[in-house]
């Protein structure tokens, strides 16, 4: 079969990489929220936020995208991307990976309501993580996006 030039393709190139926080021992928080924390309906629409969040190329535009966090999480840059499933607010709070293009660190999975966090001490993680990561104490680990649905 020859080329067609009029096929159009339907697949757009991603352009972030989204990562997990990885403790120096090998331990991956964000995967263990994942498997044991979220239901299989609100890890289809996890896999699929991050799907199409790569695709986008500004990140203030990212669906679910809440903003940076103030106070004590903003020296860190901090900010929270947000789904809702399951009649519960998801959030995944992050920072980007700094000298890298395109490289969004995924520091902790959450929920939230009425201004409360759940686990409570979420910002408070979320800041450690991300000092321990941007001073060489921590690594991440490549989230693969899914191709299977």
């Amino acid at each position: 079969m020859t080329y067609n030039k009029n096929i159009i393709q339907s697949s757009v190139p991603e352009l972030w990489t989204f990562l997990d926080f990885t403790y120096a021992n090998g331990n991956n928080p964000i995967e263990e929220w994942y498997t044991s924390e979220l239901s299989v309906e609100s890890r289809f629409m996890f896999d699929d936020l991050l799907k199409n969040n790569s695709k986008i190329k500004d990140h203030l535009h990212w669906i679910g995208f809440r903003g940076y966090l103030s106070g004590k999480a903003s020296k860190e840059k901090i900010w929270e991307l947000g789904f809702k499933c399951d009649r519960r607010q998801y959030r995944l709070l992050g920072v980007f990976r700094e000298g890298a293009r395109k490289q969004a660190v995924l520091l902790i999975g959450c929920y939230h309501k009425n201004q409360v966090y759940t686990p409570a001490n979420a910002l408070n993680t979320a800041i450690t993580r991300s000092k321990a990561f941007s001073e060489g104490k921590a690594s991440y680990r490549e989230r693969k996006n899914r191709t299977d649905r």
